[in-house]
């Protein structure tokens, strides 16, 4: 196999789709076999100009309504159609905002060290479930009090795991169910679920899209990077730090960010 299906779940046009498309085309000069998945929902795929993203739509079956906080049955059909039909030892997870970090080839050195391992920055919650009613924990008990990064990458063996026993094994589709049922499960279920089929065993606990919550506009959502301030660079440098060369990924990035500082980052190796 010894590939990558990158899924996109999407709302919109990528910011930087000129960014991945020379990122994937990098990875194609080193021959590493890759697929892309796009999950839009059929209420916003008229907001999707790119014929380039289009061209990569799962099928309207599989689509899934999505709203902030209500991700999870969207995720769980992106994930089954991606190891039906673009089976890889990695599923790594973006949305529109998502851009490449590291340079192709960096990429596929993580890729080869850790291909039979998921990347998964969890912990326990902060919150009291009694009061917050997230992904409904409260119905669980307390070691299954856990939280994680929605931006994850797995393993071919932990999501066809995932996939296949929510559709067969009674207890996962009960557990699914009820976390599906609660808001922002999509930021409990995957490590909830490795949990219960004894997996994260094989989970590297480590951030790989790398995220800024330090400056945070409402709590809700990450900073936005628009430009390249001072505070950008001095933010994104102290993040890359807590995690050296493991942030293959980085959200919000806008349309005007400019990309030469991308480039920097990717191409040249920037650390």
């Amino acid at each position: 196999m010894n590939r990558a299906t990158f899924c996109f779940l999407v709302t919109q046009d990528l910011t930087k789709e000129h960014i991945w498309r020379e990122w994937f085309a990098g990875l194609e000069r080193l021959q590493f076999k890759h697929a892309i998945v796009v999950h839009c929902s059929l209420s916003n795929k008229s907001n999707v100009a790119s014929e380039w993203l289009r061209q990569r739509f799962m099928p309207d079956e599989c689509m899934r309504p999505t709203a902030w906080g209500w991700l999870v049955g969207a995720m769980m059909s992106m994930y089954d159609h991606a190891v039906q039909t673009q089976s890889a030892e990695w599923y790594t997870l973006h949305s529109d905002t998502c851009v490449p970090m590291v340079s192709p080839e960096r990429f596929v050195e993580i890729f080869n060290n850790h291909k039979q391992k998921s990347f998964i920055s969890y912990d326990k919650i902060w919150w009291d479930p009694k009061i917050v009613n997230r992904a409904n924990l409260h119905m669980f008990p307390p070691q299954m009090h856990l939280v994680h990064s929605q931006w994850c990458i797995f393993c071919h063996e932990d999501v066809s795991q995932m996939v296949n026993l929510s559709k067969t094994n009674e207890q996962i589709k009960r557990a699914l169910s009820i976390i599906m049922r609660g808001n922002t499960a999509d930021e409990s279920y995957a490590v909830v679920l490795l949990l219960m089929i004894n997996r994260l065993k094989n989970v590297i606990k480590k951030q790989t899209t790398l995220v800024d919550w330090k400056r945070t506009p409402n709590g809700n959502n990450p900073y936005k990077f628009e430009t390249w301030t001072f505070d950008d660079a001095n933010s994104v440098y102290e993040i890359r730090m807590t995690n050296p060369n493991e942030h293959m990924f980085m959200r919000k990035v806008g349309p005007a960010f400019p990309d030469d500082v991308l480039r920097k980052h990717i191409f040249d190796n920037f650390d």
